[in-house]
């Protein structure tokens, strides 16, 4: 059974809203903490340091357009996070590895992220907890 909100500030869909505010919060904190912003973190959670990835599969999965993902991939290799060549068997595609530096950077948000989320679900009892855990896992 579904509670309505009993205090409903906006007409907003509260699960959107709760959205912003969490991605807002966790790019806030990567900035601060690791020196990256989440949109470079999600694209790092798709690569790998030995495995090449596409730009079209980098997108494809994070669900972006490749225009943004190149403009993101720009700027992570001026900082040095990812390495991007052409792809031998067709020169239109790039290839995107992670750099030992990216790889390290990634690390530190993957730390921040889970200590985040960790912080976000003590607010609720360890049920409510799975629950939201399992429904976010099934929605994503």
């Amino acid at each position: 059974m579904r509670n309505k909100p009993t205090a409903n500030k906006n007409h907003f869909p509260p699960l959107l809203h709760l959205s912003y505010v969490l991605q807002q919060s966790a790019d806030e904190i990567l900035e601060q903490e690791a020196g990256v912003g989440l949109s470079a973190a999600r694209i790092m959670s798709t690569l790998n340091k030995s495995v090449p990835n596409s730009q079209r599969i980098i997108a494809s999965e994070l669900r972006q357009t490749e225009a943004n993902v190149s403009r993101q991939l720009h700027n992570m290799k001026k900082q040095g996070l990812v390495s991007i060549t052409k792809n031998k068997k067709d020169s239109r595609q790039r290839d995107v590895i992670l750099t030992a530096k990216g790889a390290k950077k990634y690390e530190q948000a993957e730390k921040m992220l889970k200590k985040q989320q960790a912080k976000f679900l003590k607010i609720l009892n360890a049920g409510e907890a799975d629950i939201l855990e399992l429904a976010a896992q099934r929605l994503s």
